[in-house]
């Protein structure tokens, strides 16, 4: 969620075409979970660890994510520039209901949609002249540890199990909302229970999601199945950076409730 305003440095307008560690120093970023523009503190010095929330992979990419991938592919360079060692991360999402809506849809196995759709995606990438994630992570890779993260947090009782899933207490969760910018009695308020009346809140969201027929499953204490997309970002972004990584962005849109979710 980090939007790079114009910098302007000493050493730029001496027109030193150089790389400037002190570049780095003065950057600003909007940062959304305190609502206003910070110096951006790195966790290692001279290192940036970045998550970027890529493609779920069911069809062409379109405006939208060519804007988002510029914009931190802007902000990669200039770090890099700056003299930074970048490791950017960016997922490819190739188990979704939209992919497998759209496998059943069109009579297709699922995985055709997800590899067809994310060459379609890196051609497009290529394009527009972005450079290449450091690592591409597919969240069908990690589930072996998203079962496991949703293990622990069944055993702590942030999370429930239903008939059709494993959900996300948000109610145990301190200060959830915040991207929001919304408080969690006004998001219960505004909410709608989709599809199942078994949840506590209504805000609360699917961790694991149980097998139904014709879907792609995976197995689990709970019931065979498959993650929910905010359990996959989470899992990839810190089994590749780590607990306390410095950059986590994607496209605006994505600030809630996915990116909410995963904090």
């Amino acid at each position: 969620d980090a939007v790079v305003p114009p910098v302007t440095t000493a050493r730029r307008r001496r027109r030193d075409p150089g790389p400037a560690l002190a570049c780095a120093a003065v950057l600003h970023l909007f940062d959304t979970a305190q609502g206003k523009v910070v110096p951006l503190e790195t966790r290692e010095p001279g290192k940036v660890s970045m998550y970027v929330c890529g493609p779920t992979v069911y069809g062409p990419p379109h405006l939208g994510h060519g804007r988002f991938s510029l914009v931190f592919d802007v902000l990669r360079r200039y770090l890099e520039w700056s003299g930074l060692e970048v490791r950017y991360v960016s997922n490819i999402t190739d188990i979704d209901d939209k992919i497998i809506d759209r496998a059943q849809r069109e009579g297709r196995p699922w995985q055709d949609i997800t590899t067809k759709c994310e060459s379609i995606w890196f051609k497009a990438m290529d394009g527009i002249g972005v450079k290449r994630p450091t690592v591409t992570p597919h969240a069908t890779e990690y589930v072996e540890q998203m079962v496991a993260l949703i293990a622990e947090l069944l055993a702590s009782g942030k999370a429930y199990e239903t008939s059709d899933g494993v959900y996300l207490d948000c109610s145990t969760v301190d200060g959830y909302g915040l991207l929001a910018r919304q408080s969690l009695d006004s998001l219960q308020s505004g909410a709608r229970v989709e599809g199942n009346d078994e949840k506590r809140n209504p805000i609360d969201f699917a961790l694991w999601k149980k097998a139904k027929p014709g879907e792609p499953t995976w197995p689990a204490p709970w019931g065979d199945g498959r993650p929910g997309w905010h359990t996959e970002c989470v899992v990839m972004s810190l089994d590749l950076l780590g607990e306390g990584f410095d950059l986590h962005g994607g496209g605006q849109d994505l600030a809630f409730p996915h990116h909410e979710n995963e904090r």
